[in-house]
């Protein structure tokens, strides 16, 4: 069970871009266009402000967030504020009690809730990088921060499946 939703925006996105991948191959022609190489010691691009991620990750490094996950898990959907300082989960507690974990509100959150939206993505990174059946990274045009990440490690598996909500993101620095 996942708690991914398919936009119609991010359809028309992947459907279009098939398309033009498709024209493009049987337009006949032979041409190749190639970036040249850049001269050694030289910059092939002027370097990301320091605000901004350079590896499309995330900027902030103090902020806190709301976190739920979806799995087969014992605190699924059980939204936990998770408070990052200098890159580091230094606090994580429930939003509300419940769960099959039996949540209390105020509680802290067991370890695997204890994730920073770098940590999100990094799992998000990996499970690509191992052959993943299916890695999808929802993040709005102009937002700061992805919305959702799902991750299915097997296709021929179940209950592996694991998504990470990410909202009301508070950026201290």
């Amino acid at each position: 069970m996942s708690m991914l939703r398919v936009t119609s925006r991010a359809l028309a996105a992947v459907t279009s871009g098939a398309l033009a991948l498709a024209v493009a191959g049987c337009a006949g022609g032979d041409d190749v266009v190639r970036d040249e190489p850049t001269p050694a010691g030289s910059r092939s691009s002027a370097p990301a402000p320091p605000d901004e991620p350079d590896d499309g990750g995330f900027a902030p490094t103090t902020y806190s967030y709301t976190l739920r996950i979806s799995c087969y898990c014992p605190y699924a959907a059980v939204p936990v504020r998770v408070s990052v300082e200098g890159d580091t989960v230094v606090d994580a507690v429930f939003e509300r009690g419940g769960g099959r974990g039996g949540a209390t509100r105020g509680e802290q959150a067991p370890e695997l809730l204890r994730l920073s939206i770098e940590d999100v993505l990094a799992a998000a990174e990996e499970a690509e990088a191992a052959g993943a059946h299916e890695v999808t990274v929802e993040w709005p045009e102009g937002s700061e921060h992805p919305t959702e990440v799902y991750i299915d490690r097997n296709e021929m598996a179940m209950d592996e499946e694991v998504g990470y909500t990410i909202s009301d993101l508070d950026v201290v620095a």
